[in-house]
């Protein structure tokens, strides 16, 4: 029987909204924002060590939250339940995009952002997870690849917001630390309730149930998922490295006058590069392999970087192409990548837990590109100056190589058959 919730074209338009919400908030506050506020209160020497303690920390804590969170979600009403944990992990991030739009104390500010990483992973592994639950889902390259088109709408529009959006002093009387965070929040209650209007569509609170769902199934990891995680882990890595420390490189690298605008533009043209190459990916997956797309991008965002880190300063004009081509890549690793770990999931009732590992993965790749980053920033730079960012653009290359590595490993593991272990 075919499923009513997946008939729709503008009900599955709706279902990247909390994708939409989760990157917009992560991108404008903790990517763009938190920069900046960890300068103002710590000052100039140990701004890159707080940045990585604080962006590190909260994927590390991530990682024990949605694997647990996965655990429950496999074991607690799957099929009936499973489309209100993105709302619910919306729902709290909620309080801290208000504490940081309220406040400006800074050890509040820490504990509200890690909350705001902590959602952001629950919400991204039961979004991505309620894919897997539907094992008769056909095109599932163009639904990752909607949800790759939702990210990165988010975080181009978040990047515009920043450079660009009126800070505004208060609202409605209350002093306001960041008009940011209001937006923030306004978003993600437009998304809870938006995806909400998905299953409430002709009185339908739930999805249909799925034949076999009360079959208990062993966990086990196919070595193909396994390698595909880590080739997945490294590639985020390098990737994450540019974003968490691009206002830095705005900043003393670059030398711009305006940090907000500078940083804006940059981000924003990988963004445009991004939705660009989004649209599209859903059909080149499908006629080329995720694995060969995955290879293509891996190269050019080696590529990319290198020139935008020799070259930029020198020729800024090559800035924003670079960028251009820099999102183009990540989005085909986004998109490929997602489109092979649905695939790859070796039955539904393990989407719960496979979705939560694959999401601590991602977390934990920002925690390696930020501890990474922060140990290596700071003392190259006191040696000389802007040494550290010749230091990021090193580990990152090295991160893109190991990805490629794994690449190579599920390649070869690919004719491999999966077998489901049920247990009677």
């Amino acid at each position: 029987m075919k499923n009513p919730y997946f008939s729709s074209t503008a009900l599955a338009g709706l279902f990247g909204l909390p994708r939409f919400a989760t990157i917009f908030s992560y991108t404008a506050l903790v990517v763009l924002s938190l920069p900046l506020i960890i300068v103002k209160n710590v000052g100039e020497h140990s701004k890159g060590l707080h940045l990585g303690l604080i962006t590190g920390g909260g994927a590390l804590l991530s990682v024990g939250a949605v694997y647990f969170f996965g655990l429950y979600r496999d074991r607690k009403n799957r099929i009936h339940q499973g489309f209100r944990y993105p709302i619910y992990s919306l729902a709290l991030s909620f309080p801290a995009l208000i504490i940081i739009s309220l406040t400006k104390n800074y050890p509040v500010l820490i504990i509200a952002f890690l909350v705001l990483i902590i959602s952001r992973a629950i919400c991204e592994s039961s979004h991505l997870a309620i894919l897997t639950d539907q094992p008769d889902l056909e095109n599932r390259e163009h639904y990752t690849a909607g949800i790759a088109f939702w990210h990165f709408l988010g975080s181009g529009l978040a990047a515009v917001a920043f450079g660009f959006f009126p800070n505004p002093q208060s609202i409605f009387g209350i002093k306001l630390n960041s008009g940011l965070g209001i937006v923030a929040a306004s978003i993600a209650l437009v998304s809870i309730f938006g995806f909400y209007s998905i299953y409430s569509c002709q009185g339908k609170t739930h999805l249909l149930r799925n034949d076999g769902e009360d079959q208990r199934v062993r966990f086990y990891m196919p070595k193909n998922l396994m390698y595909l995680i880590l080739a997945r882990f490294f590639f985020l890595a390098g990737i994450l490295m540019v974003s968490t420390f691009l206002v830095f490189v705005v900043r003393d690298y670059i030398g711009a006058a305006d940090v907000h605008k500078t940083t804006a533009l940059l981000y924003t043209g990988s963004i445009v590069g991004a939705l660009a190459a989004s649209l599209p990916s859903g059909k080149i997956v499908q006629r080329f392999g995720e694995i060969p797309v995955l290879f293509f991008s891996g190269m050019t965002l080696a590529s990319v970087t290198a020139v935008f880190f020799l070259l930029g300063p020198v020729f800024p004009l090559l800035q924003f192409p670079c960028m251009f081509l820099y999102g183009a890549a990540v989005s085909g690793v986004i998109s490929a990548g997602l489109s092979l770990t649905v695939k790859l999931i070796p039955h539904p009732q393990l989407s719960g837990r496979m979705m939560a590992l694959l999401t601590a993965a991602t977390f934990l790749s920002q925690s390696l590109a930020s501890i990474s980053g922060a140990l290596i920033l700071d003392p190259l730079n006191r040696l000389q100056s802007n040494l550290g960012y010749f230091g990021l653009l090193a580990v990152l290359e090295l991160y893109l190589i190991l990805g490629g590595i794994f690449l190579f490993r599920i390649k070869a593991l690919m004719p491999e058959h999966r077998t489901v272990h049920p247990i009677f």
